[in-house]
């Protein structure tokens, strides 16, 4: 089974996004704040999925920060948002790929199939 984790703080878009991808065959382990490097890699998800702020941090630098070591290096990240320029703020953030929200789940879930699959 492939393993996603979301990292999100708003409450209903992280249930949202969990209900979707255990529908579609995705083992999903979901926080509502940072997660430790070292945690995520023992984890060994396929993907992750990044909300812009997570309790004030921002989803760019966690991805920064992902990329940057080498435990979490080569797992893949999707960065998500409600913010318009997500296109832009995702260009520093080492992201494998992003989406705008309000997203169209089918659009999320073929996002992730095919940056967790590649």
């Amino acid at each position: 089974m492939k393993r996603l984790i979301i990292i999100e703080d708003d409450t209903d878009a992280r249930e949202m996004a969990v209900f979707t991808f255990e529908n579609n065959g995705y083992e999903v382990i979901s926080s509502g704040t940072e997660m430790p490097v070292k945690e995520i890699a023992e984890l060994k998800p396929q993907i992750v999925v990044i909300g812009y702020m997570v309790n004030g941090v921002p989803g760019n630098e966690l991805c920064v920060k992902l990329k940057a070591n080498n435990l979490t290096a080569n797992i893949p990240l999707i960065l998500y948002s409600a913010t318009k320029n997500i296109d832009e703020i995702s260009k520093g953030s080492s992201a494998d790929g992003f989406i705008g929200k309000p997203l169209e789940l089918d659009d999320f879930v073929y996002l992730v199939h095919r940056i967790a699959l590649s």
